[in-house]
């Protein structure tokens, strides 16, 4: 370990405040006018320290698993000694390290961590001075290259090819469906082997619908643009809670009763509580190149999340824990070109029926939809 701080010294602003109760005579307006200049001039905030990150794997870019030397150095020159100086490295929200005593190097292995971008911040404090903060960040591709998987089609049934398809949900012998567009949307209950609509309920014209989740006797469905949620008793239809977003609303899927995974069409995933869709914890879905955009559409399998790649016939199999890219599974060619026309749009909509243990998949004014096994 370097030792940089036995002899530490820190070069100090100190801002002094001096205040009266009151001024007395002619000479209260230019003390008050006085004082309110000193007010406004600058603080300069002396920086004492910095933090590099160095990758120990000079080949790597950063990815998963990698080990990088955090190293704590002094940048200014010092006025006095410090004593007891003391530096908290905290990693996306933990602290994973203290330094004590001289040590300026943390050696960072990041094996059990997720991908994408992570918050470093480090606090350093020492006897009778202000505490010091540095902020940085670091960027962790995944370690795994996602293989293409295909697809074997079980069954084939008929769908509303004027359902702008944004979610999709299984129960039992039919599915919820969401439909968007603006003045189109709609949440509608249909038969799987009919594709019949056994009940429907029209989305006020200002909101254009987006993903679908259930728990429970509730039904989720996100709004597009408007910041908005709706809570449905998933029986009648009935609208029974509104909630507010702070993103776009693309997909929606349950991963366990008390939690749900929403996308936002970049390559965040926001995991968000069922009673008011407040997000407990946002992460990035990376594979081996980097960060994966248009996350879209969403459904749990096999402990992983399936999302569609918006505007591509892509879906990405996620381990929802640490954003990384398991799979792609490529759906090219499952609606053929003679049953599509003008208004045919992209693939979206996913549900797996654990029955079954397969997939129903359909798309955007798609007039067929898909019982299908991963190949």
């Amino acid at each position: 370990m370097k030792k940089i701080f036995t002899s530490l010294a820190i070069a100090a602003a100190l801002v002094g405040c001096n205040s009266q109760g009151s001024h007395q005579g002619g000479n209260a307006s230019a003390d008050n006018s006085k004082a309110d200049a000193q007010l406004q001039q600058p603080v300069t905030v002396v920086k004492n320290f910095d933090l590099k990150l160095v990758n120990q794997n000079t080949e790597s870019a950063g990815k998963c698993g990698d080990k990088f030397s955090l190293l704590l150095s002094r940048v200014s020159q010092p006025a006095y000694q410090l004593q007891n100086v003391r530096a908290d490295i905290s990693i996306d929200g933990k602290i994973v390290a203290t330094l004590q005593g001289g040590d300026s190097t943390f050696v960072l292995d990041t094996k059990d961590m997720r991908c994408g971008k992570l918050p470093i911040s480090v606090k350093i404090s020492a006897d009778g001075v202000q505490d010091e903060y540095i902020a940085k960040s670091l960027e962790l591709y995944s370690d795994i290259t996602p293989k293409t998987l295909g697809y074997k089609v079980l069954k084939t049934f008929n769908h509303d090819r004027f359902a702008y398809t944004q979610g999709l949900v299984i129960e039992g012998d039919h599915f919820y469906e969401s439909t968007g567009l603006q003045r189109k949307s709609s949440l509608r209950k249909v038969s799987i082997a009919s594709g019949e609509v056994l009940q429907s309920v029209p989305l006020e014209d200002e909101y254009f619908g987006e993903g679908l989740a259930m728990v429970g006797e509730r039904l989720y469905q996100l709004t597009w643009r408007s910041h908005k949620a709706f809570a449905y008793d998933k029986k009648t239809l009935g609208r029974i809670q509104e909630f507010y977003l702070p993103t776009e609303g693309w997909g929606l899927t349950a991963v366990s009763p008390d939690t749900l995974a929403l996308t936002d069409g970049t390559c965040n995933l926001y995991m968000v509580e069922p009673g008011g869709l407040a997000t407990v914890k946002t992460l990035q879905v990376y594979d081996n190149a980097g960060p994966v955009a248009m996350l879209n559409e969403s459904e749990l399998y096999h402990g992983h999340l399936l999302v569609n790649i918006y505007q591509s016939n892509l879906i990405a199999e996620v381990d929802y824990h640490t954003g990384k890219v398991i799979n792609y599974i490529d759906l090219s060619g499952l609606l053929p070109d003679n049953l599509r026309d003008d208004n045919t749009d992209v693939l979206n909509g996913i549900a797996y029926d654990q029955a079954k243990d397969a997939l129903y998949v359909t798309g955007k004014n798609w007039p067929k939809l898909y019982l299908i096994k991963i190949k």
